[in-house]
Parts: structure tokens; C-alpha cells; sequence
């Protein structure tokens, strides 16, 4: 049976919308793809830049005043370490503490630190003459994310607000540090009421220390 010319004319229109609809099909399904391809985050490897760095040294005293946890001398030191090594500080730093007059194991609501400890500078942004300049002792180092909150690391507890607010104030400009993101609510005598999260990206020696 012959076609008349407008059933022809209408046969033909849908012919080329069907090709035009799997062209644009095509087209953004390549668009998409190209997209998400571009949009995907690179390598682990790839994402890790090193620079070369400086380590500044540092000597400073600390007085803690908790409202809400008080430590032992030796509780104070174990957490002092503790922070220290997360933020990359150079494994000779040392901390002794002093103010427990019933003994290095009671608890005390004034406890003093002292805190002598290098932290690794980019080598472009470091002077002074606190800077080693021993190039064997002068690691290459890495921007690392860092958080710090109730069990991140492991041994911090939320009973630690105060003492992270009094580090965050104090020791944490020693650090070459960027991107902070800070959530301190610290309230006296209500160990649970506040919260901290102290998240930020730190210049620390590449590759890290092994976990201790």
C-alpha cells in the first residue's frame, strides 16, 4: 500500500527526532561521564605533596586550670605527650609537670607543665635562629589532617574540654597549622553538657612516626 505524502512527511519527522533524541543521549551520557571523571578525586599517593621543612624549637610553661577535670601530674604529662605526638612534634620533645602536693598520682585542680618540643615549620615560611639547620635533622613534611575530640585519638575523653581549649590557646600556634574548624563548649563542672571537636591541617614530618 502506497504512503500518501503526508503520512510520508509524518514518518520522516519521527525518523529524525528519534535521531536527534539518541544523538543527544549520546551526548550527554559522554558529558556525564567526562564530569564525574574529572570530578573524582585523585590517587591517595597523588593527593600527598611533601615540602621541605624546618623544625622551630619551642620552651613554654603551662598552667592548667580545670573547672571541671582535674589531673595528676602524671595524667597531665600522658596527655600533654599525647597531643604533642599527634600534631607531628618532634619525638625528642619532653614534658614535666609539678603543683601535686599529694603525690605525682592525686589529682589536682592547678598542675604546671613544662614543655620543651620542636615542631616542623615549611622551610620557606621558618627564620630565626630557634630553626635547626642541620640538614639530616630537617625531614620533608606533609600537610595532615588532624581531629581532635572525645576518643579521636583513643585517649582523649570528653571530660578534656578545658584542656583542649588551654592547648588550642597556648600550644597549637606553635604548629604550622591551616583550615581550622573549631567547636569548643566547655561548661564548668558538666563534664557532658559541653563537647569539643578541634579539627585543622598541620605540617608534620613525612612519612609519619609509627603510632606508639
Amino acid at each position: 500500500m502506497e504512503m500518501s505524502p503526508a503520512a510520508h512527511r509524518r514518518s520522516s519527522v519521527r525518523s529524525r527526532s528519534a535521531a536527534l533524541a539518541a544523538i543527544l543521549c549520546l551526548a550527554a551520557y559522554t558529558g556525564s561521564a567526562a564530569w564525574a571523571a574529572n570530578a573524582a578525586p585523585p590517587p591517595a599517593d597523588a593527593a600527598t605533596s611533601t615540602l621541605p621543612g624546618a623544625w622551630r624549637s619551642h620552651q613554654i610553661e603551662f598552667e592548667y586550670v580545670g573547672f571541671t577535670s582535674t589531673y595528676s601530674c602524671d595524667g597531665l604529662q600522658e596527655k600533654l605527650q599525647l597531643l604533642l605526638r599527634r600534631l607531628g612534634a618532634r619525638p625528642d620533645a619532653v614534658v614535666n609537670t609539678s603543683g601535686c602536693f599529694f603525690g605525682e598520682g592525686s589529682p589536682s585542680k592547678f598542675v604546671h607543665a613544662s614543655l620543651k618540643f620542636a615542631s616542623l615549620q615549611p622551610a620557606d615560611a621558618a627564620a630565626g635562629p630557634a630553626v635547626a639547620t642541620d640538614a639530616a635533622s630537617s625531614p620533608m613534611g606533609s600537610w595532615s589532617h588532624v581531629m581532635l575530640a572525645p576518643h579521636q585519638p583513643y585517649d582523649l575523653d570528653s571530660g578534656d574540654c578545658e584542656l583542649i581549649e588551654q592547648f588550642r590557646d597556648l600550644i597549637l600556634p606553635l604548629f604550622a597549622t591551616r583550615a581550622a574548624r573549631v567547636h569548643l563548649q566547655c561548661v564548668p563542672h558538666q563534664e557532658s553538657a559541653g563537647g569539643f571537636s578541634l579539627e585543622f591541617d598541620v605540617f608534620a614530618p613525612w612519612p609519619p612516626a609509627k603510632s606508639r
